[in-house]
């Protein structure tokens, strides 16, 4: 598969489960997915306009991809009465949320990276690896606070504090998100 295959396949799959999943919440009447499906389509676009000029690796777009899945059958698919998202893998301590979060602030830095290597010396890199991996760390970090931004616009617009969680959801989700910037960087 030649990599233009490779990026319209991602781009195929990524509007096929975009459209499904936004269908599933106008039909079920879900306002706050509906409003993330709309934050991801404006992120897909961001992401498609910089691509166009940096020609980002496919992994860096399937992954992006994929993230995106996660996201959507987090808040779409139940288990029974449990909402994906509120499902856990370990009892009290690591939910499906916790584990997209830290995969997505993973897929952030695989991001920060493709963005920062065509503008860095190389030698930076090489050099001042520390300091890069620290960078990587915290670019991941901070792409992951704007994801708690916009769960917070959508607990003042569309009152769903019950479902994106209270102060410990919150804070949660930003050490999965260090965790996630940590372990790719």
């Amino acid at each position: 598969m030649t990599q233009t295959q490779l990026e319209k396949f991602i781009v195929y799959f990524t509007s096929g489960y975009t459209f499904v999943f936004s269908i599933n919440a106008l039909l079920r009447g879900n306002v706050e997915f509906i409003y993330y499906t709309a934050m991801m389509i404006l992120s897909i676009s961001i992401i498609v306009f910089i691509h166009k000029r940096l020609h980002f690796y496919p992994i860096v777009l399937m992954s992006l991809s994929v993230i995106g899945l996660l996201h959507l059958l987090g808040g779409n698919i139940m288990l029974g009465e449990t909402r994906l998202y509120d499902y856990y893998f370990i009892p009290a301590l690591f939910r499906y949320d916790n584990f997209v979060h830290m995969v997505g602030s993973a897929v952030m830095v695989m991001l920060a990276h493709a963005l920062l290597m065509p503008i860095l010396h190389k030698d930076f890199e090489m050099k001042r690896h520390g300091y890069f991996i620290l960078l990587l760390v915290i670019i991941g970090m901070g792409l992951g606070v704007i994801n708690e931004l916009v769960e917070f616009v959508a607990v003042l617009v569309f009152d769903v504090g019950k479902q994106v969680g209270d102060y410990t959801n919150n804070l949660l989700d930003l050490v999965f998100n260090t965790i996630g910037s940590i372990i790719m960087a």
